[in-house]
């Protein structure tokens, strides 16, 4: 069999099963998200276009579950009262969103002395030019509020359920359809028999 016979024929059988199709868009929607993702990373020229803030430091400008756009900026154009996001000096893996107060050059290199806005004092670091993903460009208020209820334990298994929910449904429903039509194919023939 040739190559495209067999891709003929496999599209076939994804076109006649409603399992196989929901399975197919799946794919296809979390490949557009990480294309989307990635197109976002490039465009806004930094490793975390978007961000949910989970603390209230930055209040009122930024509240907890707001998402906020961030874009990559380099450290000489970064001005006091900007705001920032940077890998916290204590643990690498975790994201502070704080306003610049000071901005100070040492041995060819930008420092940035940072504060949350709610908070009383100047934080008790400074920022390296290094460990600055971006500033602040945009939020979208309290949307983000979502995405923390999705990654929290209960929210990762209402969205597997859902998702298990949906295939069985279709499942189900294909199973139905399928069955209702060999049922009337049957009527069809018995009754052609008759006459």
């Amino acid at each position: 069999m040739s190559k495209t016979g067999s891709t003929t024929k496999i599209l076939k059988s994804i076109r006649n099963n409603e399992v196989a199709k929901l399975i197919l868009l799946a794919v296809v929607v979390i490949s557009i998200s990480y294309g989307g993702w990635a197109g976002m990373r490039l465009m806004l020229a930094t490793e975390h276009p978007v961000l949910v803030v989970i603390s209230g430091s930055m209040v009122p400008t930024l509240n907890v579950g707001d998402l906020i756009v961030i874009k990559g900026e380099p450290a000489e154009e970064i001005e006091v009262g900007t705001i920032i996001v940077f890998h916290s000096p204590r643990d690498y893996d975790t994201l502070i969103v704080h306003r610049v107060v000071d901005k100070q050059n040492s041995d060819d290199r930008i420092y940035f002395k940072t504060k949350g806005d709610f908070n009383r004092y100047v934080d008790d670091w400074s920022v390296s030019a290094e460990k600055v993903v971006g500033s602040f460009s945009a939020r979208i208020p309290y949307i983000g509020i979502i995405i923390m209820k999705l990654r929290e334990p209960a929210g990762t298994a209402f969205i597997v359920s859902l998702i298990i929910i949906l295939i069985a449904y279709e499942a189900y429903s294909s199973h139905k359809k399928t069955k209702t039509e060999i049922s009337g194919d049957e009527s069809n023939i018995r009754a052609s028999r008759k006459s």
